[in-house]
This record gives structure tokens, sequence and C-alpha cells, in this order.
């Protein structure tokens, strides 16, 4: 009950995914499907797997499964068509975390997307896996009750890694704590884990169905990591195993692998791909821990309060409506609310909680606006006009924020060309290529949302 992506777009014989797919299958089957939606499985109206948030992209084949979902890593099983892959979910968890010394208000961090999970980990962004086919406009739910994710938020932006690996970022329209105060983002891991971690105890969480066949629900299961894999696209990931007794199950594709670092702070160390379809086996989660840079490229540097200030100085920044700062040696942060912004402070000589933002809402770390790029500096917005200098706005890692510099893709935009039989084109900053030879295909225009890439 498999077809390729490349069957279903637009009829194109594209090698990736496209924007839009729309599953088409005997009466029969959809009946069955949408029966065990019923039942907690999901019958997926909103799962197309992407590659980037206009809705196109550029990727190996993956294939779509009955209930909408795709496949970005491993499989399951087969049938004629090809690997089958199902979503999963906690199966025999608890209602409060066991493992793991999450506060009250990082509990609540744990998002239902009505048929996948994820975790804020910072006030605006959520981190959750690639396959879930998050996309813009789609509704990322919270709340003070486990059986009723009531708190919901729209999503603003999506970016997928850029090579392929099952885990995304998404940015919500309004900050978590302006809607749930009392909401606390659980920090990514930024520390290298590798296999001395086998054995220790890390904790899942997710919305996915139990054993009693309900979903919708948000559960915990702790369970020791088992070992380290790396799924078809390259991406790393770490193994957790629940012994027959424990697990995830269909539904909790995108929640969070929890760990505590070695600051005693828990971190999200991974998101849910793919595991046993018994839901008390082997599961594996797509490695945060290994994607920190490009993860901080959109999210800014991870705030843990106490925690090292690593490149925040006392000035501090703002994170959306939260500002960080570092106090003594460590980091500091306050979400602002009650009618406060995030702002310069003269006072305080930094960026604080005020009543009124100088800058307008541009941070220090600023932003590119039609083609310029803007920061705020100490209270007042600076701009420089890149094009006017033959440059292109670009975030520099040695300014700490953006700035105008040299065009990282030499000129050559999202839709790319042909080089001879390989297909270039320009994503997340960087300059990206696919020799169509080797898989006998020819490189060729495919149409105005992909660009060039390969076809047959």
């Amino acid at each position: 009950m498999k077809r390729r992506w490349s069957e279903l777009f637009l009829g194109a014989n594209v090698v990736g995914p496209p924007a839009m797919a729309a599953w088409v299958g005997p009466p029969t089957f959809f009946f069955v499907v949408c029966l065990l939606l019923a039942l907690g499985a999901g019958c997926g109206g909103d799962a197309s797997p992407g590659t980037d948030a206009g809705g196109g992209g550029r990727d190996a084949s993956v294939l779509v499964d009955d209930a909408g979902g795709a496949d970005a890593a491993g499989p399951l099983s087969g049938d004629e068509c090809g690997d089958v892959r199902a979503r999963r979910l906690v199966y025999y968890g608890t209602p409060e975390p066991t493992a793991m010394p999450l506060t009250d208000g990082q509990v609540l961090a744990m998002v239902d997307w009505d048929g996948c999970s994820g975790a804020f980990v910072t006030d605006e962004w959520i981190l959750t896996a690639a396959h879930c086919g998050i996309r813009v406009g789609r509704q990322a739910c919270v709340g003070p009750d486990p059986a009723n994710a009531n708190v919901c938020f729209r999503v603003a932006q999506v970016v997928d890694h850029p090579s392929g690996f099952d885990i995304t970022l998404a940015r919500v329209e309004v900050p978590a704590s302006s809607r749930l105060p009392e909401l606390r983002p659980v920090p990514i891991m930024t520390e290298r884990i590798d296999e001395s971690w086998i054995g220790r105890i890390a904790e899942a969480a997710g919305y996915g169905r139990q054993e009693t066949g309900r979903s919708g629900e948000r559960e915990f299961t702790a369970q020791p990591i088992d070992g380290f894999e790396r799924d078809r696209s390259g991406g790393q990931q770490v193994v957790i195993n629940g012994m027959g007794e424990r697990g995830v199950c269909f539904g909790d594709s995108g929640g969070p692998l929890m760990v505590l670092a070695s600051d005693s702070t828990v971190r999200v160390v991974g998101v849910l791909s793919w595991g046993d379809p018994s839901c008390v086996g082997r599961d594996r989660y797509t490695r945060a821990d290994v994607v920190v840079e490009w993860i901080e490229s959109h999210t800014g540097p991870t705030v843990v309060d106490g925690a090292p200030c690593g490149r925040i100085t006392p000035e501090g920044d703002c994170r959306g409506a939260t500002a960080v700062w570092c106090d003594e040696g460590t980091l500091a942060s306050a979400a602002c609310g009650d009618g406060a912004s995030c702002g310069w402070d003269a006072t305080a000589g930094g960026y604080r909680c005020v009543a009124s933002d100088p800058c307008g809402g541009v941070s220090a770390e600023g932003r590119c606006a039609g083609g310029a790029a803007e920061w705020c500096d100490r209270g007042v917005v600076r701009r420089r006009d890149c094009g006017a200098c033959g440059e292109t706005c670009v975030r520099s890692e040695e300014l700490g924020g953006y700035y105008c510099g040299a065009d990282p893709c030499d000129g050559v935009d999202y839709l790319g060309r042909c080089d001879g039989s390989t297909a270039v084109w320009c994503a997340e900053g960087m300059l990206r290529t696919r020799d169509c030879r080797a898989s006998g295909l020819r490189c060729d225009y495919v149409n105005d949302r992909v660009g060039y890439f390969c076809t047959r």
C-alpha cells in the first residue's frame, strides 16, 4: 500500500518529496484506516513530509504510509511495494516523569500535533520529527490537563534538516509563555553522548496510543539507552529498549527523549523516528546533540538558567519574548509578560524585560529584512544595505548576529541550475549538489517549487 513520492508528484518522475501528495486507495482499505483512527492510530490528513518551510524540497526517495506519514528513516517490515513504517507511541507509560527531574513547567512543554508529538526547546521553537510533515499553519497544542492539550499555537515557520535527517524545527507564531505563562522549555542537549551512555536511563514522552487503545494523552516512559545506529539518510540515532515491558508506539513520532546533562539539567537528546512494531522493544531517536550548530543557527544559543554563559554576555539578548544574559558567570533569563517585552534597558545596561522596547522588536542578534541587515545596538536600530555593497545578508558566527557578507552560494538561488549531470542549488545558506548520473538519472528543471534536480 505504499507509493513513492515521485509517482504522486504531479506526474513528474522526481526523486524527492513534493510539496503535497494525496493518497488514493481502495475504499475498503480506506475504511480500515479510518477505523484505526477511531482507535487512536490516526488517519493523518496533515502529515505529508517535506524538506523546507516553503513546501518543496529535494531529498532521497521516501515512502508514504497509509495514514499519511512518511518513511524518513528505518524499515519495520516490507511488502510488495517496499518498506512499511508505522508511527510510534507510549505503552505502559506514566502520567508524570519518573526518571527525569522535570519541573511542572517543563512537563507542559510536551507538544501534541494530533498524530505526532514534540517538545518546546525554547519559548518559540518546537523540536519534532521530519516525517511528521509539519507545515506552516499546523496547530501545536499543550496544556495542564494530560488528557486535554487545549492551549494551541499556529506554526509560523518550519525548518527541516538540510541533509534530510528525521528532525525538524517549528517556530510558533507567539511565544509559548504568552498563552501558558507557567510553561518552561526543555533545552536541547549541547554535549555529545557516546557509548559510555549505554545503560543510562533516558525518558521519552508523547501523546500516542496507549495499551488501552486510547491516544491523545501525555505520558512518559523511562528506559535504558541500548546503543547507537544510523538511519538511511545518514542521521545518527540513539536507541532505547523497553525490554518487552514498555515503550513508544503509534502517534509518538517526534516526541522527545530526555537525559540528564553534566550540569544536572534535563535536556532533549533526540526525537522519535521509528521503532519496534511491538511498542515494547527497541526505539530509535534522531539525535539532537550531533546537530546543535544547525539547531542553534535558528533558535539562538541554548539558554539554561545557572549553566555556563557560553556566548551570552552580561548585556544579553532577546530570544523571542525571553531576555537572556550572563549574571556573574552563569546564565539568567526572564520570560517577559504582563505587557512587557524584551528590549534594551538603559538602566540595567542590557537586554531585559521592558515596558517599551526602543528597538521595536529587533534584537541584538538582528535579522535580514529586504536585503538588509538590521540589529539593535544598545537601544538603537542599525541597518546596512547589503545589496548596495554587492553582498548578501548572512548570519556571522564571528559577530554573533546578522550582517552583510559574501554570498555563500555565489549567486546560486534555491531553484539552482545544472552543471552537466549535477544539480546545484542553495539551501539554508549553503551550496548543495546532487550527482544525478550516479543514480542513473539526469539533471533537469522540475518546476517552480523544486527547481533543477534529478529526474528520469
